[in-house]
């Protein structure tokens, strides 16, 4: 059997090891190929890159339209903050790995010496290309249920324990969406000598207190008042 004889049978094996049954094997090989890959065997074409564009918006609407059909309840804004988590760089990089997608991908020598397998861009570009390669073998219904299956319990924990780097920006975003108000905050009192001293703040909504905390600064003071008030508004838990 020739290489090609053999990354057929690799690809297609891994493929049937996640459920999908290929139509058009071709496509999925596709998928998996790096612009670095494509120049180095010197093939006309740019890799997966028309595949991530399109996989990027098939991604968004299977993502959006399960968050619709399922927590409608929630904000616009909370919403749009979930759906941006689960088709970041990051996430996606992490889904791929799950599948054993890195060690798929075909690069280029260069690119494996840089230890490409484990970057995010290319890890996120090479998931996005995968579920294009998907939607466009088998239908948009087949890559939804399969997706789902795969990753909507992880869909599910963020919503219910989100990662949250920036509470005051993340309060602002769903409250402006849920009230069209803006939260202030207000520092109430600082205890303990200067090299220790620890501030104590409250977010506020008009002249409603929503939330309180304290920290080490001001800054820190006000983002556990966010997070605080994150926890009373929208029952929200964090990582």
């Amino acid at each position: 059997m020739n290489g090609n004889g053999l990354l057929r049978t690799k690809v297609k094996s891994w493929l049937l090891g996640l459920g999908i049954e290929p139509l058009d094997l071709k496509i999925y090989i596709e998928a998996l190929t790096h612009r670095s890959f494509a120049k180095e065997i010197n093939i006309l074409s740019r890799g997966n890159e028309q595949l991530e564009f399109l996989g990027d918006s098939v991604l968004s609407l299977i993502v959006t339209t399960h968050l619709y059909h399922n927590f409608s309840f929630y904000s616009e804004g909370k919403l749009a903050k979930i759906r941006a988590l689960m088709v970041s760089g990051k996430t996606l990089a992490l889904f791929a790995k799950k599948i054993k997608l890195d060690k798929q991908i075909l690069l280029s020598q260069n690119e494996e010496l840089s230890f490409g397998r484990n970057k995010e861009s290319i890890l996120s570009s090479a998931f996005e290309a995968f579920i294009a390669a998907i939607y466009i073998d088998k239908g948009i219904s087949f890559t939804s249920n399969w997706f789902l299956t795969k990753f909507g319990s992880f869909i599910e924990e963020k919503i219910i324990h989100p990662e949250i780097s920036d509470y005051k920006t993340y309060l602002q975003e769903i409250i402006q969406a849920d009230y069209s108000k803006l939260v202030t905050y207000k520092l109430e009192k600082s205890e303990g000598p200067d090299h220790d001293k620890i501030f104590y703040s409250v977010a506020k909504i008009d002249d409603k207190i929503i939330g309180k905390g304290s920290g080490k600064s001001k800054k820190e003071s006000e983002q556990m008042a966010a997070k605080d008030a994150l926890k009373k508004i929208y029952n929200l838990s964090f990582q």
